[in-house]
């Protein structure tokens, strides 16, 4: 019999990996697990079925643009959308697979959240420089590359693949790092935020296929509560981001973004 406190656990578990999936935070640094620890002691039990619930709800954020995507491909006419991310997520595996076999661990919750706070750090001075009519760091190679204005391209590929599987080590933020990269190359910061949820499953998956700790023999009604509470807070923050990117423009929104990656890390230092 499950006790309607039982499920405390399960719904903050897919509450917190659903927000520390799409924010420049590690659900696994040292003040999210100090937070976690103290609030609900067996969330580690639901990481599982909350990083699926994080996986499903992308695929059906996107659900229309894969229907479109899959039949234009059949045809013989593949987009720009589908080719960056086939190639984002070869790049991915590529760097991913021996990073998360040997160095997974190789840094610890306060080392992920001091890069997380770097990275936030680099976020807002991407914002306060580029945020206005200076071109980002990577724009003139991009321009060259990109014929219509938001079209994904082969830099946008692997600057996403490769800070993607450079994100499995440890609990650096995937978000943050993604953002960060195609930031850089002089998307706008609503489209790079797009291109950051599209490319998302294939890292999840990696980190599913790697991940421990589940234990399977849990109430079936505890595993589905953590599903759904991540699948919904998802859907719910990823729909707040890109309206939040079209209403606050690039240069506040990067700097309210990066920030709370530098708060987060003040927090664990306090904890």
């Amino acid at each position: 019999m499950v006790a309607p406190l039982d499920y405390v656990s399960p719904l903050i578990s897919g509450i917190i990996v659903a927000l520390t999936s799409w924010l420049p935070v590690g659900p696994e640094g040292s003040a999210v697990s100090e937070i976690l620890e103290s609030v609900a002691p067996s969330h580690a039990d639901y990481l599982v079925p909350s990083y699926l619930g994080v996986t499903f709800a992308v695929l059906f954020y996107f659900k229309n643009l894969i229907g479109i995507d899959t039949q234009s491909a059949i045809r013989g006419r593949v987009s720009s959308d589908l080719r960056y991310f086939l190639y984002a997520s070869l790049f991915t595996i590529f760097v991913g697979y021996p990073i998360i076999g040997r160095f997974q661990d190789a840094l610890g919750p306060e080392g992920s959240d001091l890069v997380n706070a770097i990275v936030g750090i680099a976020l807002i001075l991407i914002g306060l420089i580029y945020g206005g009519r200076a071109g980002a760091p990577l724009e003139n190679v991009e321009g060259q590359m990109r014929e219509r204005e938001g079209e994904a391209t082969l830099l946008d590929s692997l600057v996403s693949g490769i800070l993607q599987g450079v994100s499995l080590v440890g609990s650096i933020s995937r978000s943050g790092l993604v953002l960060l990269g195609l930031s850089s190359t002089g998307l706008n910061v609503k489209r790079a935020l797009e291109l950051s949820f599209l490319v998302a499953p294939t890292y999840l998956v990696m980190k599913l296929i790697f991940m421990g700790g589940w234990e399977p023999g849990l109430p079936v009604a505890l595993l589905f509560t953590a599903f759904l509470a991540a699948f919904v807070v998802s859907l719910i923050t990823m729909k707040l981001l890109l309206r939040g990117a079209e209403a606050l423009g690039r240069r506040l929104f990067l700097v309210i973004y990066g920030s709370m990656a530098i708060v987060v890390y003040l927090l664990g230092v306090v904890l």
